[in-house]
């Protein structure tokens, strides 16, 4: 082994031994502890860390949306979190939206100030959480958010040849200058999750399903990919494929960009309907059927998988957390991850706040992820 994956490998040996979120069980599983290496190989020792900290986990880590940013009925508190006054603790990982820093703004899509956002990642990092982002970029042909699916087009037009490839490259260019600033207490790059094009099953964004060709995305992904790590030297990324519903294998991967580009596999459910007890039944069948079918093929191809967005808006059913324990516990999946708790839009909440009816059956779920 080199100096560097021998460095690399004794952090994620110290993270697993010390951080409860991840192994908290009081068998010695120090000789299960496999090294495995992210795709990029010239990934900071600490990003090889995290990839191998996620690989060999055996705890479900509970994550949530801009959780140290604001929460229900609140903005820029030090020190407060919904989750952490539901459950006694802050989430192990906290994702954090990107969307807005590729026009230079100030803010991103949520009105969070992205110099806050740095401040949060780091904080994160500081406790032993994980960062995961998301990318909402605009449409670049329309000028509108990226939900316009109005034109056909835009991937084919930032893609190289394409009339918007240069000034899609100084998007990215702006993304690796803020990745590349998210540093810990030792100046070192904190190593970050990067889920880009997600839900790619659905046609909801520009670079969806209907939007695009199958050949279109695997190239943006590829291009975006390789633009990072070879031409911006950004190699602080894990990069994570992540979709929308799914019933076979043949339509989670049919825009699989290759192992060689990805780092995580994944995908975001969410419960919908208006009579909650039928829409319970079948947000927790389809859960559960997409991770037994993502679950063996993720092991086979050495990959960590996760539950990269799920959620029931206003937590309508009190022990909605506990029923969706039931179906995740059996499973090897190493985190899920709530959307946000918006904190000017009175319904749009995903985990309980404090008081909420819902609150005790999130905490007990928190709970028993620590067993």
């Amino acid at each position: 082994m080199s100096k560097h994956y021998l460095t690399a490998l004794y952090a994620v040996v110290a993270s697993l031994g010390s951080l409860s979120c991840v192994q908290s069980s009081s068998n010695d599983n120090s000789s299960q502890i496999q090294a495995v290496s992210p795709t990029d190989s010239l990934a900071t020792a600490e990003t090889v860390a995290l990839f191998n900290r996620l690989y060999n986990g055996e705890k479900l880590l509970v994550g949530h949306q801009d959780d140290l940013s604001y929460g229900h009925s609140w903005y820029e508190i030090e020190g407060r979190s919904d989750m952490k006054e539901t459950t006694g603790i802050y989430p192990d990982v906290c994702g954090w939206e990107f969307g807005g820093l590729e026009l230079g703004d100030p803010v991103n899509i949520d009105s969070v100030d992205f110099n806050n956002m740095r401040k949060h990642m780091q904080e994160t990092h500081r406790m032993g959480g994980i960062n995961t982002m998301t990318w909402h970029s605009y449409n670049l042909i329309t000028g509108n958010n990226c939900w316009d699916v109005s034109v056909n087009g835009v991937v084919s037009a930032i893609l190289p040849d394409g009339p918007k490839h240069a000034q899609y490259l100084k998007w990215l260019d702006r993304f690796a200058d803020f990745v590349s600033s998210i540093k810990d207490d030792n100046d070192n790059l904190i190593p970050l999750l990067f889920r880009p094009y997600h839900e790619l099953t659905g046609s909801w964004f520009w670079w969806g399903r209907d939007l695009c060709s199958v050949e279109e995305y695997k190239s943006l992904w590829r291009m975006t990919y390789n633009y990072l790590t070879q031409e911006k030297g950004v190699h602080n990324l894990l990069y994570v494929y992540s979709t929308s519903n799914f019933n076979d294998t043949t339509l989670f991967f049919e825009r699989y960009p290759g192992d060689e580009f990805v780092d995580l596999l994944g995908f975001d459910i969410y419960q919908y309907g208006e009579d909650l007890a039928l829409a319970q039944q079948d947000f927790l069948k389809q859960l559960k059927l997409q991770a037994d079918i993502l679950s063996p093929i993720a092991k086979e191809k050495g990959k960590p998988w996760a539950v990269c967005e799920a959620g029931l808006e206003s937590c309508l059913i009190d022990n909605w957390f506990t029923e969706l324990g039931k179906v995740l516990a059996p499973t090897d999946a190493r985190y899920i991850l709530f959307w946000r708790n918006a904190r000017d839009r009175e319904n749009h909440f995903y985990i309980p706040y404090e008081g909420h009816s819902a609150a005790p059956d999130f905490k007990a779920f928190v709970d028993n992820t620590r067993q």
